[in-house]
């Protein structure tokens, strides 16, 4: 894959539409692309082994083409999962005969939460780093059990495999692979189209600093921290947070601390020592003005700031990931 955008080329995408899909699953990914069609040029067929499926209720999709014998053209396989009470066995079985026969002939393929499922069963795994949704990572274990199955990630990259967590994390793997083709510019421009605040990297747990403390509703505090992740650079006070929550500093501190378990403060640190580190992995910054960028006032600080939750240094950190890019199959 290219780092660039070539206009001139047109890249085709095979998606799977199979019984049973999870329409985000479909949905995140395609609007990804359909986002960045003003930049590339995609060709997107449907393939499948009928040539209708039941979607949302009385609502069906047809114009499914016939699998495929050939994938030596396409770009891109993209796997949607699927609810497992919807599954048709005959379908899922003519499936992965045809994934295992198939399609490794394409440039890459991208499992989405229990895609990943599939592409296990077709044997497409075997040796390579892996994941899916959080509860399937067990079944993913035994279907592949040679393969190197990730709790700690919302999606993989292993050569050409790409398998990702599900719903949501579908659009973070297409714009990871969106990235590969067309450049990081024409990513931002698609994130911003989409209204996402932040693009996720792919090293995050599935259940990371995004999520932590979210598990309540008092709507003020979702506000307060909708706020906090969306500007961390905002040189926050406590007084500032308060009129954020529209409450009182003293109900603030003790409500947050109630809900989520921490301080207001050392969850806007989380949400600043979390962006810091995909910047991290990311770019070339220094520290001090990775520093700036996520609102930490100088490097010492954010020395400081690293020590508390993380045991190895900046540099050991940047290190190591550095040493697992490399490890990558090409």
């Amino acid at each position: 894959m290219q780092g660039s955008c070539d206009k001139t080329r047109v890249w085709r995408i095979a998606i799977l539409m199979i019984p049973g899909q999870v329409p985000l699953d479909l949905i995140g990914p395609w609007q990804v692309l359909r986002s960045a069609a003003s930049e590339v040029s995609f060709q997107i067929d449907y393939v499948g082994p009928q040539a209708q499926l039941d979607w949302l209720g009385p609502l069906a999709l047809s114009g499914i083409s016939a699998l495929p014998d050939d994938l030596h053209q396409v770009d891109l396989l993209l796997v949607p999962g699927q609810y497992r009470a919807a599954m048709e066995p005959d379908a899922q079985r003519r499936t992965v005969d045809w994934l295992r026969d198939v399609a490794e002939q394409a440039s890459a393929v991208m499992g989405v939460c229990s895609g990943t499922l599939l592409l296990a069963q077709a044997g497409l795994l075997e040796g390579r780093r892996c994941t899916t949704h959080h509860q399937l990572l067990a079944q993913l274990k035994e279907l592949a059990p040679g393969a190197r199955v990730q709790d700690d990630c919302i999606f993989t990259e292993d050569g050409p495999i790409l398998t990702s967590a599900g719903i949501s994390t579908g659009v973070d793997t297409m714009l990871h692979w969106l990235s590969r083709i067309a450049g990081q510019q024409s990513v931002l421009a698609v994130a911003r189209d989409m209204v996402l605040y932040l693009r996720r990297s792919g090293r995050e747990p599935q259940l990371g600093v995004w999520l932590t403390g979210r598990n309540h509703v008092d709507q003020r505090i979702h506000r307060l921290q909708d706020r906090l992740a969306a500007a961390p650079a905002t040189p926050w006070t406590l007084a500032s947070m308060a009129r954020e929550a529209a409450m009182g500093e003293r109900h603030l501190r003790r409500r947050f601390g109630q809900l989520t378990g921490m301080s207001a403060t050392e969850y806007l640190s989380r949400i600043r020592l979390h962006l810091a580190m995909q910047l991290m992995g990311e770019t070339s910054l220094s520290l001090a003005d990775i520093a700036e960028r996520v609102g930490v006032s100088d490097e010492r600080q954010l020395r400081r700031l690293w020590k508390r939750f993380e045991a190895d240094t900046p540099a050991q950190w940047r290190r190591q990931q550095r040493q697992l890019a490399h490890a990558q199959p090409d």
